[in-house]
Protein backbone atom coordinates (compact mmCIF):
# COMPACT_ATOMS: atom_id res chain seq x y z
CA UNK A 1 0.00 0.00 0.00
CA UNK A 2 2.78 2.44 0.91
CA UNK A 3 4.71 1.78 -2.32
CA UNK A 4 1.54 2.15 -4.39
CA UNK A 5 0.76 5.44 -2.62
CA UNK A 6 4.23 6.78 -3.45
CA UNK A 7 3.84 5.81 -7.11
CA UNK A 8 0.37 7.38 -7.41
CA UNK A 9 1.45 10.60 -5.69
CA UNK A 10 4.53 10.84 -7.90
CA UNK A 11 2.42 10.43 -11.04
CA UNK A 12 -0.09 13.02 -9.83
CA UNK A 13 2.71 15.44 -8.94
CA UNK A 14 4.40 14.95 -12.31
CA UNK A 15 1.10 15.70 -14.06
CA UNK A 16 0.75 18.96 -12.12
CA UNK A 17 4.33 19.99 -12.91
CA UNK A 18 3.89 19.31 -16.64
CA UNK A 19 0.53 21.15 -16.70
CA UNK A 20 2.04 24.16 -14.90
CA UNK A 21 5.02 24.21 -17.27
CA UNK A 22 2.74 24.22 -20.33
CA UNK A 23 0.57 26.97 -18.84
CA UNK A 24 3.72 29.02 -18.17
CA UNK A 25 4.73 28.63 -21.81
CA UNK A 26 1.29 29.81 -22.91
CA UNK A 27 1.34 32.81 -20.58
CA UNK A 28 4.76 33.90 -21.89
CA UNK A 29 4.05 33.36 -25.59
CA UNK A 30 0.35 34.15 -26.12
CA UNK A 31 -2.09 36.76 -24.79
CA UNK A 32 -4.93 35.55 -22.58
CA UNK A 33 -8.45 36.71 -23.47
CA UNK A 34 -11.31 35.58 -21.23
CA UNK A 35 -14.76 36.55 -19.98
CA UNK A 36 -14.24 35.91 -16.27
CA UNK A 37 -11.63 35.71 -13.54
CA UNK A 38 -11.32 31.91 -13.59
CA UNK A 39 -9.92 31.92 -17.14
CA UNK A 40 -8.06 35.21 -16.88
CA UNK A 41 -4.39 36.12 -17.01
CA UNK A 42 -4.50 37.04 -13.30
CA UNK A 43 -5.87 33.62 -12.30
CA UNK A 44 -3.19 31.82 -14.33
CA UNK A 45 -0.50 33.84 -12.56
CA UNK A 46 -1.93 32.54 -9.27
CA UNK A 47 -2.64 29.00 -10.47
CA UNK A 48 0.74 28.22 -12.06
CA UNK A 49 2.95 28.57 -8.95
CA UNK A 50 0.35 26.71 -6.86
CA UNK A 51 0.37 23.80 -9.34
CA UNK A 52 4.16 23.79 -9.46
CA UNK A 53 4.41 23.88 -5.67
CA UNK A 54 1.85 21.12 -5.09
CA UNK A 55 3.36 18.99 -7.83
CA UNK A 56 6.85 19.20 -6.34
CA UNK A 57 5.40 18.51 -2.88
CA UNK A 58 3.62 15.36 -4.08
CA UNK A 59 6.76 14.09 -5.80
CA UNK A 60 9.18 14.74 -2.90
CA UNK A 61 6.96 12.98 -0.33
CA UNK A 62 7.45 15.35 2.58
CA UNK A 63 4.50 15.40 5.03
CA UNK A 64 2.90 12.78 2.83
CA UNK A 65 -0.59 12.83 4.34
CA UNK A 66 -1.01 16.60 4.00
CA UNK A 67 0.28 16.46 0.42
CA UNK A 68 -2.05 13.55 -0.33
CA UNK A 69 -5.07 15.41 1.09
CA UNK A 70 -4.34 18.58 -0.91
CA UNK A 71 -3.68 16.56 -4.06
CA UNK A 72 -6.97 14.67 -3.68
CA UNK A 73 -8.90 17.92 -3.18
CA UNK A 74 -7.17 19.45 -6.22
CA UNK A 75 -8.04 16.54 -8.53
CA UNK A 76 -11.60 16.53 -7.20
CA UNK A 77 -11.80 20.19 -8.23
CA UNK A 78 -10.30 19.37 -11.63
CA UNK A 79 -13.08 16.81 -12.18
CA UNK A 80 -15.71 19.46 -11.55
CA UNK A 81 -14.15 22.03 -13.87
CA UNK A 82 -13.36 19.56 -16.66
CA UNK A 83 -16.85 18.04 -16.45
CA UNK A 84 -18.38 21.50 -16.93
CA UNK A 85 -16.16 22.17 -19.95
CA UNK A 86 -16.97 18.77 -21.44
CA UNK A 87 -20.72 19.17 -20.96
CA UNK A 88 -20.74 22.69 -22.43
CA UNK A 89 -18.92 21.48 -25.56
CA UNK A 90 -15.55 23.17 -25.05
CA UNK A 91 -12.91 22.03 -27.55
CA UNK A 92 -10.08 22.05 -24.98
CA UNK A 93 -9.82 21.57 -21.22
CA UNK A 94 -7.23 24.37 -20.94
CA UNK A 95 -5.06 22.21 -18.66
CA UNK A 96 -2.06 22.11 -20.97
CA UNK A 97 -1.65 25.67 -22.23
CA UNK A 98 -1.40 25.81 -26.00
CA UNK A 99 -1.74 22.01 -26.27
CA UNK A 100 -5.46 21.48 -26.88
CA UNK A 101 -6.91 18.31 -25.36
CA UNK A 102 -10.60 17.41 -25.47
CA UNK A 103 -12.11 17.75 -21.97
CA UNK A 104 -13.64 14.26 -22.16
CA UNK A 105 -10.17 12.78 -22.70
CA UNK A 106 -8.69 14.71 -19.78
CA UNK A 107 -11.63 13.79 -17.56
CA UNK A 108 -11.65 10.07 -18.34
CA UNK A 109 -7.93 9.46 -18.82
CA UNK A 110 -6.38 11.72 -16.15
CA UNK A 111 -8.64 13.46 -13.64
CA UNK A 112 -11.00 10.65 -12.62
CA UNK A 113 -8.36 7.86 -12.63
CA UNK A 114 -5.87 9.87 -10.55
CA UNK A 115 -8.58 11.00 -8.13
CA UNK A 116 -9.75 7.39 -7.69
CA UNK A 117 -6.18 6.09 -7.24
CA UNK A 118 -5.44 8.74 -4.62
CA UNK A 119 -8.57 7.69 -2.71
CA UNK A 120 -7.72 3.99 -2.95
CA UNK A 121 -4.00 4.17 -2.16
CA UNK A 122 -4.02 6.43 0.88
CA UNK A 123 -0.98 7.08 3.08
CA UNK A 124 -2.20 4.66 5.77
CA UNK A 125 -0.62 5.11 9.21
CA UNK A 126 0.85 8.53 8.37
CA UNK A 127 0.30 11.53 10.62
CA UNK A 128 -0.47 14.97 9.24
CA UNK A 129 2.67 16.71 10.49
CA UNK A 130 4.86 13.99 11.98
CA UNK A 131 8.34 14.47 13.34
CA UNK A 132 11.09 14.61 12.34
CA UNK A 133 10.75 18.00 10.68
CA UNK A 134 12.37 18.48 7.27
CA UNK A 135 15.93 17.22 7.24
CA UNK A 136 18.84 19.13 5.74
CA UNK A 137 18.45 16.95 2.66
CA UNK A 138 14.84 18.01 2.17
CA UNK A 139 15.49 21.61 3.11
CA UNK A 140 18.48 22.27 0.82
CA UNK A 141 17.58 19.73 -1.87
CA UNK A 142 13.87 20.48 -2.29
CA UNK A 143 12.44 23.33 -0.20
CA UNK A 144 15.04 26.02 -0.91
CA UNK A 145 15.31 25.36 -4.68
CA UNK A 146 11.50 25.32 -4.92
CA UNK A 147 11.08 28.65 -3.12
CA UNK A 148 13.86 30.22 -5.21
CA UNK A 149 12.34 28.87 -8.44
CA UNK A 150 8.84 30.12 -7.59
CA UNK A 151 10.24 33.45 -6.41
CA UNK A 152 11.81 33.95 -9.85
CA UNK A 153 8.90 32.49 -11.84
CA UNK A 154 6.14 34.74 -10.50
CA UNK A 155 7.81 38.09 -11.45
CA UNK A 156 8.70 36.63 -14.86
CA UNK A 157 5.06 35.68 -15.47
CA UNK A 158 3.83 39.08 -14.30
CA UNK A 159 6.25 41.36 -16.15
CA UNK A 160 6.93 39.44 -19.37
CA UNK A 161 3.64 39.75 -21.22
CA UNK A 162 3.71 38.84 -24.92
CA UNK A 163 3.01 41.56 -27.53
CA UNK A 164 -0.56 42.01 -28.73
CA UNK A 165 0.24 41.66 -32.42
CA UNK A 166 2.71 39.39 -34.24
CA UNK A 167 2.81 37.60 -37.59
CA UNK A 168 1.08 34.57 -36.06
CA UNK A 169 -1.61 36.14 -33.86
CA UNK A 170 -3.40 39.40 -33.11
CA UNK A 171 -5.39 40.77 -30.18
CA UNK A 172 -8.25 42.85 -31.53
CA UNK A 173 -9.93 45.72 -29.71
CA UNK A 174 -13.46 46.10 -31.10
CA UNK A 175 -13.99 49.45 -29.38
CA UNK A 176 -11.33 50.92 -31.69
CA UNK A 177 -13.17 49.93 -34.87
CA UNK A 178 -16.10 52.37 -34.63
CA UNK A 179 -15.69 54.99 -37.34
CA UNK A 180 -19.25 55.80 -38.43
CA UNK A 181 -21.58 58.19 -36.65
CA UNK A 182 -25.03 56.84 -35.68
CA UNK A 183 -27.53 56.84 -38.52
CA UNK A 184 -30.58 59.04 -38.17
CA UNK A 185 -33.85 57.12 -37.73
CA UNK A 186 -35.41 58.77 -40.77
CA UNK A 187 -32.54 57.61 -42.94
CA UNK A 188 -32.84 54.06 -41.61
CA UNK A 189 -36.57 53.92 -42.23
CA UNK A 190 -36.07 55.06 -45.80
CA UNK A 191 -33.34 52.40 -46.21
CA UNK A 192 -31.06 55.03 -47.72
CA UNK A 193 -27.28 55.06 -47.40
CA UNK A 194 -25.78 57.32 -44.77
CA UNK A 195 -24.24 60.37 -46.41
CA UNK A 196 -21.72 60.84 -43.60
CA UNK A 197 -18.16 60.18 -44.75
CA UNK A 198 -16.69 56.79 -43.88
CA UNK A 199 -13.31 57.28 -42.23
CA UNK A 200 -12.17 53.67 -42.05
CA UNK A 201 -13.20 50.24 -43.29
CA UNK A 202 -13.53 47.42 -40.75
CA UNK A 203 -9.94 46.06 -40.45
CA UNK A 204 -11.03 42.40 -40.30
CA UNK A 205 -12.76 42.58 -43.69
CA UNK A 206 -9.49 41.84 -45.47
CA UNK A 207 -9.35 38.51 -43.57
CA UNK A 208 -12.95 37.38 -44.26
CA UNK A 209 -13.81 35.34 -47.34
CA UNK A 210 -17.16 37.10 -48.01
CA UNK A 211 -15.83 40.63 -47.48
CA UNK A 212 -17.45 42.02 -50.64
CA UNK A 213 -20.92 41.04 -49.44
CA UNK A 214 -20.30 42.75 -46.12
CA UNK A 215 -19.27 46.04 -47.73
CA UNK A 216 -22.79 46.78 -48.92
CA UNK A 217 -25.56 48.28 -46.78
CA UNK A 218 -26.28 47.57 -43.12
CA UNK A 219 -25.02 44.19 -41.86
CA UNK A 220 -24.99 42.74 -38.34
CA UNK A 221 -22.01 40.36 -38.33
CA UNK A 222 -21.75 37.69 -35.63
CA UNK A 223 -18.30 36.14 -35.24
CA UNK A 224 -18.43 32.81 -33.44
CA UNK A 225 -16.42 29.79 -32.31
CA UNK A 226 -17.92 26.37 -32.84
CA UNK A 227 -17.61 25.57 -29.10
CA UNK A 228 -18.96 28.89 -27.80
CA UNK A 229 -22.19 28.23 -25.80
CA UNK A 230 -23.37 31.85 -26.00
CA UNK A 231 -22.84 31.78 -29.76
CA UNK A 232 -24.94 28.62 -29.98
CA UNK A 233 -27.79 30.46 -28.26
CA UNK A 234 -27.51 33.68 -30.29
CA UNK A 235 -27.21 32.18 -33.77
CA UNK A 236 -30.75 30.67 -33.94
CA UNK A 237 -32.20 33.97 -32.69
CA UNK A 238 -30.41 35.95 -35.40
CA UNK A 239 -31.38 33.37 -38.00
CA UNK A 240 -35.04 33.79 -36.95
CA UNK A 241 -34.75 37.60 -37.12
CA UNK A 242 -33.28 37.37 -40.59
CA UNK A 243 -36.18 35.22 -41.82
CA UNK A 244 -38.75 37.55 -40.25
CA UNK A 245 -37.18 40.66 -41.83
CA UNK A 246 -36.91 39.01 -45.26
CA UNK A 247 -34.53 39.75 -48.10
CA UNK A 248 -35.67 43.36 -48.36
CA UNK A 249 -35.05 44.15 -44.68
CA UNK A 250 -33.03 47.18 -43.71
CA UNK A 251 -30.47 44.99 -41.95
CA UNK A 252 -28.87 41.78 -43.13
CA UNK A 253 -27.23 39.24 -40.83
CA UNK A 254 -23.97 37.35 -41.31
CA UNK A 255 -22.30 34.51 -39.41
CA UNK A 256 -18.49 34.38 -39.54
CA UNK A 257 -16.72 31.31 -38.13
CA UNK A 258 -13.51 31.99 -36.20
CA UNK A 259 -10.70 29.41 -36.31
CA UNK A 260 -10.09 26.79 -35.12
CA UNK A 261 -13.09 25.43 -36.99
CA UNK A 262 -14.95 22.26 -36.04
CA UNK A 263 -16.70 19.62 -38.09
CA UNK A 264 -19.87 20.47 -40.07
CA UNK A 265 -21.88 18.62 -37.42
CA UNK A 266 -20.48 20.94 -34.74
CA UNK A 267 -21.35 24.13 -36.62
CA UNK A 268 -24.17 25.92 -34.71
CA UNK A 269 -25.36 27.73 -37.84
CA UNK A 270 -28.48 26.04 -39.33
CA UNK A 271 -27.84 24.45 -42.70
CA UNK A 272 -30.89 26.17 -44.20
CA UNK A 273 -30.07 29.66 -42.95
CA UNK A 274 -30.73 32.62 -45.25
CA UNK A 275 -28.02 34.67 -43.52
CA UNK A 276 -24.65 35.31 -45.07
CA UNK A 277 -22.02 32.76 -44.03
CA UNK A 278 -18.25 33.12 -44.07
CA UNK A 279 -14.97 32.40 -42.30
CA UNK A 280 -12.17 34.37 -40.74
CA UNK A 281 -8.94 33.12 -42.28
CA UNK A 282 -6.42 30.89 -40.53
CA UNK A 283 -3.31 32.90 -41.35
CA UNK A 284 -3.43 34.26 -37.80
CA UNK A 285 -4.83 33.26 -34.44
CA UNK A 286 -7.38 35.89 -33.42
CA UNK A 287 -7.91 36.88 -29.80
CA UNK A 288 -11.27 38.30 -28.76
CA UNK A 289 -14.31 37.13 -26.83
CA UNK A 290 -17.12 35.46 -28.73
CA UNK A 291 -19.85 36.05 -29.59
CA UNK A 292 -18.59 39.27 -31.15
CA UNK A 293 -21.26 41.22 -33.02
CA UNK A 294 -20.15 44.02 -35.34
CA UNK A 295 -22.69 46.36 -36.92
CA UNK A 296 -21.49 47.52 -40.33
CA UNK A 297 -22.63 50.25 -42.64
CA UNK A 298 -21.07 50.03 -46.11
CA UNK A 299 -18.09 48.19 -44.62
CA UNK A 300 -17.41 50.58 -41.73
CA UNK A 301 -18.19 49.88 -38.08
CA UNK A 302 -21.14 51.61 -36.43
CA UNK A 303 -20.97 49.68 -33.14
CA UNK A 304 -19.65 46.42 -31.70
CA UNK A 305 -20.58 44.13 -28.80
CA UNK A 306 -17.88 41.78 -27.48
CA UNK A 307 -18.78 38.72 -25.42
CA UNK A 308 -22.54 39.12 -25.93
CA UNK A 309 -25.12 39.21 -28.69
CA UNK A 310 -27.41 42.28 -28.68
CA UNK A 311 -31.11 41.93 -29.43
CA UNK A 312 -32.81 43.65 -32.35
CA UNK A 313 -33.79 46.70 -30.28
CA UNK A 314 -30.13 47.26 -29.29
CA UNK A 315 -29.09 47.05 -32.93
CA UNK A 316 -31.78 49.46 -34.08
CA UNK A 317 -30.93 51.87 -31.25
CA UNK A 318 -27.29 51.80 -32.36
CA UNK A 319 -28.34 52.66 -35.90
CA UNK A 320 -30.68 55.37 -34.69
CA UNK A 321 -28.23 56.84 -32.20
CA UNK A 322 -30.78 56.71 -29.37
Amino acid sequence: MKTANKIVMTIAGAFLIVAAALKSHQLLTEPIISKGFWESWAFLVIQIPLEFGLGIWLVCGLFRKVAWLLGTIAFGGFIGVTSYLALTGASSCGCFGTVHVNPWITLCAIDIPLFALLLIFRPVGEKFLPPPWPSAKHFFGVAMPTFIFLGILVPVLIFNKPPEKTTTYEVVHPEQWVTVKPIKPAVLEANEPNKAPVSQEWPLLKSIDIADSLRQGFVAVLLYHYDCPDCGEAIPEYDKLSKEMGEEGAIRFAFIAVPPYGTPEQDPVPADTKCLRGKLDTNKKWYFQTPLVVLLQDGAVVKSWEGKAPNLDDILNALGGS
